[in-house]
């Protein structure tokens, strides 16, 4: 009498059925899988799986499952494509993450008349805060900000100064700082007004999300007008948290600039010092400043910088698309140093990087100014593409958003549709 054959249990990840285990064979398992009755489901294939993003192992395992033939009956052949379909469906169910590579640019011939590329030049330089006396000149829409940079080695900032200089633009940092480049002077309200005479525009921050308001922000934001005499542009940081309270609440405290904090996204500031790091940046928070600021009528005499995950000129043309005046660039910044990194997911090793291997200064300056010319290069281009020859004058109908996640976040239409997914509760 022949053995009773065991049924076999099928994973909805790997599709792959139970098996048991040969004496001294080491079998690779899928993480955190397991059958109904607790024994782990294993992989048993030897493959160069997981080398490429199209084939991944689930993959690779599912056409080894699908192409085996003979070995499994009709019965169990159905509780294999059941179990594949299950698999296919809660994959299409799962939202996916928001990114700027869901968002796409028209082209100037399908929006209006195209211009002469050779003929007519693309104006870059932005300003902010155009109404004050002073107002912060940017030769290209980038800033320097995202670093903490009290805690990286004194080196990254003097090259990033230094190519700040070069290129006409400016960092963002805390008034115990030196820069020889244009500084964004960071006050925190938790702390007392530092000296800010010899600064060029200020931005003004707090511990937490919630103290962002009209009450605690309305004494320093009169404290450093009084310092600086009304000439310099005042912004007010915009957390993704609650970017839209804290427009409708500070609106009326005659500020120039708000600066859009894509990775400010619990009411606690990150502590992190590149932020950029710990979690992708909430694309939503441009949006909701913007419409704010639209419903309040000050769109075209308050800006935006935008800050969190632009990795380059394609990511801060979409972000100018959306209203952002300026960006700005961190992480991408501190990479462009040209340190050799074999990965940047680890801050601690990351920041340890920086200050065991200097650099040299000339060269890290030229590295630094040379991608950030490279993002105004591209991001002017996009512009000339887009049948506009001045950055300011980039929209958002020069841009289609790919998915419906990325069309709630950011108001875009999805393109072949003519329909915004984004709800707004007013």
């Amino acid at each position: 009498m022949g053995e009773k054959k065991e049924n076999l249990v099928f994973d909805g990840a790997t599709l792959s059925p139970k098996i048991k285990p040969k004496p001294g064979v080491q079998l690779s398992l899928p993480i955190g899988k397991t059958t109904p009755s607790g024994n782990a489901v294993a992989r048993h294939y030897k493959h160069a799986a997981g080398k490429s993003s199209t084939y991944a192992p689930q993959v690779v395992d599912m056409i080894y499952h699908m192409s085996r033939h003979g070995s499994l009956d009709d019965d169990h052949m159905r509780q294999f494509v059941s179990a594949k379909l299950r698999a296919e469906r809660d994959t299409q169910q799962q939202q996916q993450p928001v990114t700027w590579d869901q968002l796409v640019f028209l082209s100037a011939n399908l929006t209006r008349l195209v211009i002469d590329p050779y003929r007519e030049k693309c104006n870059s330089q932005v300003k902010i805060g155009a109404e004050r006396p002073r107002p912060l000149v940017l030769d290209w829409p980038v800033v320097y900000d995202g670093i903490d940079f009290r805690r990286v080695h004194e080196s990254v900032l003097e090259h990033i100064s230094e190519a700040s200089v070069q290129a006409g633009l400016a960092v963002a940092v805390d008034a115990a700082r030196a820069s020889k480049s244009r500084r964004i002077i960071k006050i925190d309200l938790s702390e007392p007004l530092p000296p800010i005479g010899n600064t060029d525009a200020i931005e003004i921050t707090a511990p937490l999300a919630e103290q962002l308001n009209c009450q605690m922000l309305a004494p320093s934001i009169e404290a450093a007008r009084k310092e600086t005499d009304g000439q310099i542009p005042i912004g007010i940081v915009a957390p993704a948290f609650n970017a839209e309270r804290v427009v409708d609440e500070t609106i009326g405290l005659d500020i120039d600039f708000y600066v859009s904090d894509a990775q400010w996204t619990c009411n606690q500031r990150p502590v992190d010092v590149l932020p950029e790091l710990a979690a992708a940046p909430q694309l939503h928070v441009l949006a909701d400043t913007i419409e704010r600021l639209r419903h309040h009528c000050r769109e075209e005499s308050i800006n935006v910088i935008y800050r969190g995950g632009i990795r380059g000129g394609a990511d801060a043309g979409k972000a100018i698309c959306l209203g952002a005046t300026a960006v700005a660039i961190g992480l991408s910044a501190v990479i462009s140093l040209g340190h050799k990194l074999t990965s940047v997911g680890d801050e601690a090793k990351l920041i340890a990087l920086l200050a065991a291997k200097p650099l040299d200064a000339d060269e890290a300056a030229t590295s630094v100014y040379n991608f950030t010319k490279s993002i105004n290069m591209e991001v002017t281009m996009l512009a000339r593409a887009c049948g506009k020859t001045s950055v300011t004058n980039m929209e958002p109908e020069d841009l289609r958003a790919l998915t419906s996640e990325v069309s709630a976040a950011t108001g875009v239409p999805v393109a072949g549709k003519d329909y915004n997914f984004r709800h707004l509760d007013n």
